[in-house]
């Protein structure tokens, strides 16, 4: 794995700010999608972007919203991508995969459930952790990762306030790894989960 790529997942808790120009809020423009990721310092320790592809990816991003495909790349300090998250097309039953060297490390998927939000996560090959939320959650939201029924990781989202959401659409988000076992590949899985339910979830709102 990646130096840069190791560095991010060796903190406990990973702060991922959506980077929103205030004129794709204005004119209700659905624009890629962009993070900075941060340590809880304020350290930048790199970016996430969404592939641009053109006319082309900005028409699906228009006509398809959450549902589109896209290939999402972190990036280091120095603008050297290190990692791509790949989310197929689906109107339902989400997913992404993790990436990085060009193996496949991971990957998340959204489960029928009527009652909750349930998505279970792979890593190297092998199922045991899921996420179980309501579906109706106010104020900070949490996503709780269990593996064994033991909570080992909480991706959320921080309430930002009634004025500052009526004039951005940036979101906070915190992953906190509580777990001390967690390998980097799960850490980094997990990662790229936090990623697909900000896409699953909160984008649909905006």
């Amino acid at each position: 794995m990646n130096e840069a790529l190791e560095n991010i997942l060796s903190n406990e808790t990973i702060i991922v700010k959506q980077d929103t120009e205030m004129a794709n809020v204005l004119l209700s423009i659905d624009a890629a999608n962009r993070y900075i990721i941060m340590d809880t310092n304020g350290q930048n320790l790199g970016i996430a972007a969404e592939e641009s592809s053109g006319v082309g990816g900005f028409l699906l991003r228009q006509l398809l919203n959450n549902n589109r495909p896209c290939n999402l790349h972190i990036y280091d300090n120095k603008g050297v991508q290190i990692a791509t998250g790949k989310k197929p097309f689906r109107f339902i039953f989400t997913e992404m995969s993790a990436t990085t060297d060009g193996v496949l490390v991971g990957r998340t998927r959204r489960r029928f459930n009527l009652a909750k939000r349930k998505y279970t996560i792979d890593v190297d090959g092998s199922s045991g952790f899921e996420i179980q939320s309501s579906l109706f959650q106010f104020g900070n939201i949490e996503f709780k990762v269990t593996r064994n029924n033991s909570v080992v990781a909480v991706i959320s989202k921080k309430y930002e306030g009634l004025m500052k959401m009526a004039f951005t659409q940036a979101d906070t988000f915190f992953i906190s790894f509580k777990d001390k076992n967690l390998t980097l590949n799960e850490r980094f899985t997990l990662l790229y989960t936090l990623f697909l339910i900000d896409f699953d979830v909160f984008e649909q709102k905006q």
